[in-house]
Order: structure tokens, then C-alpha cells, then sequence
């Protein structure tokens, strides 16, 4: 997997429980039948990424201590109705379900982390050809505030995930997700996407957040 473990990643309190796995590790700082929290570590590019994350039976939320800010991920909320082994948390222990959902967050972050890193400004070139394009559909809409939420929303992501899929070859998991990430993408590094410019030089200062909450 794209996970590189070192030993230790970094220190953990000692009243933590610490679970390994190939793609990430899960220290748990309280946990109940319901509900854990912790923190998230996992390496990419001989980089640590750090995070705090919340489990429960249908939500996921991940913030991460570093890195880029703006990205904002979700995976779907687990209706009340499905069964329990579909819940991404059971008797309190992590599913398979929730384990493959935090993996396909950090899949899309990860995506999203080498686009910044090598071709911040595809991101926005991407952006610029949907919009143009959605803009004759509906010509109020304005450059980088689509408002969440909204028919318009949904209609303009569809469009700037096919040309994503076409372009970069990488399915990303939410058409909402990456209007919102994008946007916020563009909101936070005007100067240096203009200037063509390695964005990551000022990653360090900000957070990501990768979540299952809608």
C-alpha cells in the first residue's frame, strides 16, 4: 500500500490502545460501544501525516495536524436502517467497512496532496474548463463560491469529476467532495496558483480535514 511505517511513527500516551495495520495506525484514546477516538498515523513519501479522528457506527471524521488546507472529505453517512455489519463501527471495534473507508480517504487526500505537490495549477485549469462550460447553463454561478448544497452544486461537481476521471485517470470518491475541496483549493492559494508556485511550501502552517460527515 502507499503506507511506509516507520517504528515508532511517534510517541503515544500510555493509556492508549494502538492498533497496526498495512495502511494505517489507529491510536485509541477512548473508546466505547459506540464511539472511538484517537489519532491516525500513516507515512506517505517518507512524510508522517497526523490526525485526530472520531469513529461511530455510521460517521467517520478525520482532522488531520498538518498539511494542506481546504481539503475537505466525505464518505457516505450509514442510514440508521442498515444492518450492523455494514456500520463502519460494531460493539465498538472497527469494521472492514470502516477500515476500507478511512483507507479510501486517505486515498483521496493523497491524490489531492500530489496534485498540490506537482501540478497545483491542473487543479484549477480543470475547474476553469467546467465552469466555462457550466456557465452557459447557468450564468449567475460564480468562479470558485458554488454553494454547497444546491442542485447547481450537484449538477456542476458531475461535470468537473468527468473531466477529473479524464484528465488525472484517478475516480475520486465524491463529485461534492471535489467542488468543495477545489474550491477551498483555490480560496487558500490565489497568489501562489497564479504564480505557478510549490503551494506545499506553505502546507505546514494549515489542517486538513477528511471526514464521513455530510
Amino acid at each position: 500500500m502507499f503506507v511506509q511505517h516507520l517504528s515508532p511513527l511517534s510517541p503515544v500516551p500510555s493509556t492508549s490502545i494502538v492498533k497496526k495495520s498495512e495502511d494505517f495506525e489507529l491510536s485509541i484514546l477512548t473508546k466505547s460501544t459506540t464511539k472511538i477516538t484517537g489519532t491516525l498515523q500513516f507515512q506517505y513519501l517518507n512524510q508522517s501525516f497526523n490526525a485526530h479522528i472520531v469513529i461511530t457506527p455510521s460517521t467517520i471524521k478525520i482532522q488531520a495536524a498538518q498539511s494542506s488546507q481546504g481539503i475537505n472529505l466525505h464518505a457516505p453517512i450509514i442510514p440508521n436502517t442498515e444492518v450492523t455489519e455494514n456500520n463502519y463501527l460494531l460493539n465498538g471495534a472497527l469494521t472492514k467497512q470502516g477500515h476500507q473507508n478511512i483507507v479510501w480517504l486517505l486515498l483521496d487526500f493523497i491524490h489531492l496532496y500530489n496534485l498540490l505537490r506537482l501540478k497545483p495549477n491542473a487543479i484549477v485549469a480543470i475547474y476553469r474548463e467546467a465552469f466555462s462550460q457550466f456557465k452557459t447553463i447557468q450564468p449567475a454561478i460564480v468562479f470558485g463560491k458554488v454553494i454547497a448544497n444546491t442542485e447547481i452544486a450537484n449538477t456542476f461537481s458531475d461535470i468537473l469529476i468527468q473531466k477529473w476521471k479524464r484528465n488525472f485517470k484517478y475516480q475520486f470518491g465524491n463529485p461534492l467532495d471535489l467542488l468543495n475541496c477545489v474550491e477551498n483549493i483555490i480560496a487558500h492559494y490565489p497568489l501562489q496558483l497564479n504564480k505557478h508556485n510549490n503551494i506545499l511550501e506553505d502546507l505546514n502552517t494549515h489542517s486538513v480535514y477528511l471526514n464521513t460527515l455530510n
